[in-house]
């Protein structure tokens, strides 16, 4: 089994309704670049993933987004939502207690071909009562079993008299 993690790289910009802070597309792995909110029921969206290099059996597939909530407190969280080529899907809400944690969501059953999986995007909706709610990182994580590649036998010619 090949486990492939990439972060987010790539930001459309078309919803945008959250403070970006650092450089576009804000959820890769950096510690300076996130987005930012503390208004409720304001999108921000898409971020994008590379493309895969896997091929073969998918195992797993997980969206991981890191996240903080300050101050913490019932309620103020996102949404957050992952697109499978057709329509956006709603995978959960995330929050946390004053400090950066990663939240992960399987999405196996939702990005269950390579062509999902490439297409994968990220939206966030907000939900934040009295708080800010950041989002610093996202990963897409693919477990999967290569495609055996068989190795053509080769002949040694053996010259005569040589």
């Amino acid at each position: 089994m090949t486990v492939e993690e990439v972060y987010v790289n790539s930001f459309d910009g078309t919803e945008v309704a959250w403070a970006e802070t650092g450089n576009s597309p804000y959820l890769q792995d950096t510690n300076t670049d996130y987005i930012r909110t503390n208004i409720t029921a304001k999108y921000e969206s898409k971020f994008g993933f590379p493309n895969s290099v896997g091929s073969g059996a998918i195992n797993s597939v997980k969206i991981r987004v890191e996240v903080e909530t300050v101050p913490f407190e019932l309620g103020c969280l996102a949404y957050v939502y992952v697109w499978d080529g057709a329509s956006w899907v709603l995978l959960g809400s995330v929050s946390s207690d004053n400090v950066y944690a990663w939240i992960e969501f399987d999405v196996s059953a939702i990005l269950n071909t390579w062509d999902k999986i490439n297409g994968a995007k990220l939206r966030f909706l907000s939900s934040v009562g009295d708080g800010t709610v950041y989002v610093r990182r996202a990963t897409r994580k693919v477990d999967y079993t290569a495609v055996a590649v068989g190795i053509a036998s080769k002949r040694l010619l053996v010259g005569v008299g040589l």
